[in-house]
This record gives structure tokens, sequence and C-alpha cells, in this order.
């Protein structure tokens, strides 16, 4: 992305935070401290009542673990802070990484295709929270 692309997706990040009170998270490296991404809850605009669990991660960090336990800590935050009943997950049919962290958690395929756009196609996982 350019700067000014990075910026305004950051507006959009902090925005979130300051209208619903969670948002994404950032991901460091314990050894090194360094920024690797980013994983977390926020609403999309299609589904502005189900909080999307989601994770980008630099590809130097992928298989270390962080999505799974980024995305666990992000799905119990949903559920037990605050109380939403559904986190969705939206991802490419080919993302068979993503698709193997979202069935790790819980999540099952809710929609396929779900959304289509151009040649863009997106499934959509859901996870419902458990009823005591």
């Amino acid at each position: 992305m350019s700067r000014a692309e990075s910026e305004e997706q950051l507006r959009r990040f902090r925005r979130h935070w300051r209208e619903h009170g969670f948002g994404l998270w950032a991901v460091e490296e314990k050894a090194s401290g360094r920024l690797v991404g980013r994983i977390g809850l926020q609403y999309h605009r299609l589904w502005p009542t189900d909080p999307e669990v989601g994770w980008k991660l630099d590809p130097a960090v992928w298989g270390r673990g962080y999505a799974t336990e980024g995305g666990r800590a992000s799905i119990r935050h949903a559920f037990e802070t605050l109380g939403v009943p559904r986190v969705v997950s939206i991802v490419h049919p080919d993302n068979a990484p993503s698709i193997a962290v979202m069935e790790r958690l819980g999540l099952a395929l809710a929609g396929r295709p779900w959304w289509t756009e151009g040649d863009l196609e997106l499934l959509r996982y859901a996870l419902e929270r458990s009823r005591p």
C-alpha cells in the first residue's frame, strides 16, 4: 500500500476502536519485539451485526501459531467480554492456511460462495456462542 493508503487504513482502525471499543491488535514477535502483523475483531460494512475475526501477518512468521493464538483470544473476547452471539470470518477459497486456522478455531463454513464481485469469491465462516 502507498503511504496515503496506509494512513487511511490506520484512521479507519482507530475510528473503529473509538466507535465500538474494540478492534485490531498489533502482533509483536516476542523475541525481537518486531511488529509482525495484526489480529482481532472488527465490524464490516457487509455484516454490521457480527464482528469479523481476522488476521494479516508477515509471511516470515507464518506457521508459528500467531493466527491461532490471536484468533482464539479474539473469539474469547467477543463472546466473554463483548457478549456477541456470533463471530464470522471471510476467506478466499484458495487460502488453505487461513481456512485451516478458522477450522482449528471452531468456525464452520456458513456460505459458499458467500460474496462474489468480478473474479473475487469469498467464503464466509461463522461460530455461534454456546449457551450455558
